[in-house]
């Protein structure tokens, strides 16, 4: 709520408002192999996602309540996930079922109902949605970047505006300049740039990669099997 609001609010007579706090969010990113700083070696990567998730989850009007390491122990985890002071825990990593993926079995000795398990898109086929005691929620995105990105978009942010009781961002269709190539069955989820023809993919599109994204306006939802060139595909603003 704004000042101007406030004031419009007051003007009118009004001395009471129905308000709505920000939801709180906890991110949790998991795994023995991510890095803060420096070069990684052999078995160790750069964790992408504590720098690129936070603003994100801000823009959608998430207080943050702390980003917080876990590794791979489910024990640690699963307390993680108990003791969480936040409406909303994200978690990085942990949603396939890799002998270091521990995700599902820390939600349920958690007591956590799954509400998504596996989504029909590509990246972020894996990412999950439960619900957890108390009235809270965990989105569980993916490890690779892109899949937790293409996570975010469509599950983190729409939980955390319905949360807020904000409209969900409206979506349109655009013309694709070339073909958007597309899954076999699944939705393909696409970074793009728009010309004056119309969307153009970037390469660089695999689920580990970022530098698409990084340089992308929008996120085009690609139907299975593709759009043609001057077809139509539904976008997604990035924040």
């Amino acid at each position: 709520m704004t000042g101007p609001v406030l004031g419009l609010a007051a003007a009118a007579g009004h001395d009471l408002l129905a308000v709505r706090r920000r939801p709180t969010v906890e991110l949790l990113l998991l795994g023995d192999e991510l890095l803060d700083s420096g070069v990684p070696g052999p078995g160790l990567v750069r964790d992408a996602l504590g720098p690129l998730l936070p603003p994100w989850l801000s823009a959608a009007g998430a207080e943050q309540v702390g980003v917080r390491r876990v590794g791979d122990d489910r024990d640690l985890l699963r307390d993680a996930l108990r003791h969480s002071p936040a409406d909303v825990v994200v978690t990085t990593g942990g949603t396939a079922a890799g002998p270091a993926d521990f995700l599902h079995a820390a939600l349920a000795e958690a007591g956590a109902r799954l509400l998504v398990d596996g989504v029909a898109v590509r990246p972020g086929h894996p990412m999950l949605l439960a619900a957890l005691p108390g009235g809270r929620h965990l989105v569980g995105l993916p490890g690779n970047p892109l899949a937790a990105a293409a996570g975010a978009l469509t599950l983190a942010l729409p939980l955390l505006d319905a949360l807020a009781g904000r409209a969900e961002p409206p979506t349109r269709a655009e013309p694709a300049a070339v073909v958007l190539p597309g899954h076999p069955e699944d939705t393909r989820l696409v970074p793009v740039v728009r010309t004056g023809d119309g969307l153009v993919p970037l390469r660089f599109d695999g689920p580990a990669m970022l530098r698409g994204l990084a340089l992308a306006e929008a996120v085009a939802v690609v139907p299975p099997g593709g759009v043609p060139a001057g077809g139509r595909a539904e976008v997604l603003e990035l924040p």
